[in-house]
Parts: structure tokens; C-alpha cells; sequence
């Protein structure tokens, strides 16, 4: 049997790009959390694949809202990467980035290499997470640069692994 911790430990050596997903909160804030579990799924129509843990409150606000951004981070926003990896409990405030709503009332975060405004068009629950496939909506371009990674548990540039 592969266990929770041999299985992680392995999906580690799959670097991937660090994405924020952003949402509203029941008063209408932005809420986010990051995440590496996004894919693209096809480009006709174009469609997105992004998975939540059901303990985390970002799930709760997107099953409300079916509406949701994902944010693409660059290497020079590993703070905020970290920031919204954190608990909503423990965050004070103590991280500085800018955000706006897009033109369907999504949030977004400002400086990111690119965002996809996202409208869940089916979900379906796999263990302790729900799989949600999205319709892309609106794409912002952002700030040109290099992607901000996650390798072995760690948080990578790709200098980092060249």
C-alpha cells in the first residue's frame, strides 16, 4: 500500500509553477490560498483543472460562488506565495501586494505573470478534495518575468534548477 507520506514525498520531485487562487469571501474580501494543483485541460473551450482541500476556506467560497482566479506568481512574489499558503488565522496582514476585481467581479493579484478569471462548470469530490474543471472566462496578462516554483517541498527559482 503507498502511504499519505511515501506518496507526497514522491508527487515532490514534480516541480511545478506556484499559482494563487483567488475568491470572495462571504463580506465580499478577497480570500486566496496557493496552490499547484492547476492544470489547463483543453483550449476549445478554454478550461482549467484546479483541486481544494475541504478544510480549507478557500473551498467553502468557491462552492457558493462557482467563481474563482487563478494567479499565476512570479519569482519575485515568494512572500506572497507563502503568505496565502498560511492559515487565514494566521495572517496579519504582514505582506504587501496589490489587488482589483476584474471585469467579472473576480479577484485578482496585481504583478503576476498571468491571471485566469475562472466560472466552475463541474466539480467532483476525490477523497479529501473536490476537483473543480473551470471555463476561462477572461485572461489578464501580467508582468513578464520567471515563474515562481515548488520543488521538494521547497519553494525554487529556476536558476535554482539548472
Amino acid at each position: 500500500m503507498v502511504t499519505k507520506d511515501f506518496f507526497r514525498n514522491n508527487m515532490s520531485k514534480f516541480a511545478t509553477g506556484v499559482t494563487v487562487v483567488t475568491t470572495l469571501d462571504n463580506d465580499g474580501n478577497i480570500h486566496g490560498m496557493t496552490a499547484n494543483a492547476f492544470t489547463s485541460v483543453c483550449l476549445e473551450p478554454p478550461t482549467i483543472l484546479v483541486c481544494v482541500d475541504h478544510r480549507t476556506n478557500t473551498y467553502q467560497f468557491m462552492e457558493a460562488r462557482k467563481q474563482f482566479g487563478v494567479n499565476i506568481l512570479r519569482e519575485a512574489q515568494k512572500e506572497i506565495g507563502s503568505y496565502f499558503a498560511r492559515k487565514p488565522e494566521d495572517r496579519h496582514n504582514d505582506v504587501q501586494y496589490d489587488h482589483r476585481l476584474s471585469e467579472h467581479g473576480c479577484p485578482i493579484i496585481e504583478g503576476s505573470l498571468t491571471s485566469f478569471v475562472c466560472r466552475v462548470v463541474r466539480s467532483e469530490v476525490r477523497g479529501d478534495h473536490t476537483v473543480y474543471i473551470a471555463e476561462v472566462d477572461e485572461v489578464i496578462e501580467g508582468h513578464a518575468g520567471k515563474p515562481l516554483l515548488f520543488f521538494e517541498s521547497k519553494w525554487s527559482t529556476m536558476a535554482d534548477v539548472d
